[in-house]
């Protein structure tokens, strides 16, 4: 009796952890092909809509069917798994085969997307179906299912509405030289690090004030870093992904068109504090590393590696969003060989890197926790770039 009731609870075990293999797998995927359907152009609203729908609606008939046309006990189960397979396997194929929709160049116009108006409607739904229902006789129950998916619906649609204002608004006047931020567009919404939202976060984002306020949040490096280098050195500033469809958290984002963005960002880097990145590979990566080194910009560029505390819940984030894990190392392959740069070995979690005269890396930080503490390290350096008396005790990363 004892051995059966043990082999039992280990296929039980044996069983969930399969399924949640699956679930996590099905859920990469998704995000995989959905990050597609995104680089492609993509990116409104009614993409993720069309996509969720899909991944529910298939494998409910697939159930349906396997439960009409193989044996009870075993139909359900095996039409849930060859439905949730069939329609990744088809939205995979359908993003494949769908054109690459024409970028949109220039000024951003604003979406015309209502987004308040479906905000408000999504608050109003449940109550209004609740009173229905009252006044018919009969439990509101339903009504009271739906307030907490529709206010998150709701924070989501004001949230883009607000999104969607800046697009409109003037960036507010800074006289302090900008601070240029570049990172590959397919890696914008990479989560970096953990961190607090301050008062100021969530005064412009009300809809966060109580998710939020009283834990550290997932960010992406944007995210991460705005407030504190806005605070110390300068307003954030970067080139936008032209797909986007409303421009993401974090710092004012500059769009350009295919012909002419190169030269909006070797202007941008010319006039700019310093240059602020985290590791990684993208395709322009190359390009924008020359340009930066043509102007003599590189001892002003600086690179964050994310740091150490929650470092594999991070990781296993990235990896649910569909974003392929890189580290120093593909840093390194992904500038082998440019003339001008000696990158050096990984110089850990929580880094400040930027480069001496003759392209060698210099590790400025170690161990940093806190975007302050970036921000520190990278002002005691620009005090030691622009008053070149002052003693340099800095190590290189060959140090190590």
């Amino acid at each position: 009796m004892t051995v059966r009731v043990v082999l039992g609870l280990l296929a039980i075990a044996a069983a969930v952890a399969v399924a949640m293999v699956l679930c996590y797998s099905a859920l990469v995927t998704f995000m995989r092909v959905w990050r597609r359907a995104q680089a492609k152009g993509y990116t409104g609203p009614v993409t993720p809509l069309i996509l969720t729908m899909t991944v529910f609606t298939v494998p409910i008939g697939a159930t349906f069917l396997g439960a009409v046309l193989i044996p009870p006990n075993a139909g359900g189960i095996i039409g849930m798994v060859f439905g949730v397979v069939a329609a990744l396997a088809g939205l995979a194929l359908a993003v494949h085969l769908v054109p690459v929709r024409p970028i949109r160049s220039g000024r951003r116009r604003r979406p015309r997307t209502p987004f308040r108006v479906l905000g408000n409607l999504a608050v109003a739904t449940p109550l209004l179906l609740m009173a229905v229902l009252l006044l018919n006789g009969r439990p509101a129950t339903a009504g009271a299912q739906l307030m907490l998916p529709m206010a998150m619906l709701s924070a989501l649609c004001h949230s883009a509405a607000r999104r969607a204002d800046r697009l409109d608004a003037l960036p507010p006047v800074d006289p302090r030289p900008a601070v240029v931020w570049i990172r590959g567009f397919g890696n914008e919404r990479r989560l970096f690090g953990f961190r607090r939202r301050d008062k100021e976060e969530t005064r412009e984002r009300p809809e966060l004030r109580k998710i939020f306020s009283r834990r550290p949040d997932p960010m992406s490096f944007d995210e991460y870093f705005a407030p504190a280098i806005a605070a110390e050195l300068g307003r954030g500033y970067g080139l936008g992904n032209p797909r986007d469809y409303l421009p993401p958290e974090g710092i004012d984002r500059h769009y350009a068109n295919d012909d002419s963005w190169r030269e909006h960002f070797a202007d941008l880097v010319a006039e700019a504090r310093c240059v602020v990145m985290a590791p990684g590979d993208w395709p322009e990566l190359r390009y924008e590393f020359r340009v930066i080194r043509e102007l003599g910009a590189h001892r002003r560029l600086f690179v964050f590696t994310p740091p150490a505390g929650k470092a594999r819940q991070i990781r296993r984030a990235n990896r649910l969003k569909g974003f392929r894990h890189e580290d120093w190392d593909d840093f390194a392959a992904a500038l082998d060989g440019e003339p001008g740069y000696l990158l050096g070995p990984d110089p850990g979690p929580g880094a400040v890197v930027t480069f001496e005269e003759d392209g060698r890396a210099v590790v400025l930080a170690r161990g940093v926790e806190e975007p302050a503490g970036y921000v520190a390290a990278v002002l005691r350096h620009l005090v030691e770039v622009e008053h070149p008396e002052g003693t340099d005790r800095r190590s290189t990363v060959d140090d190590r």
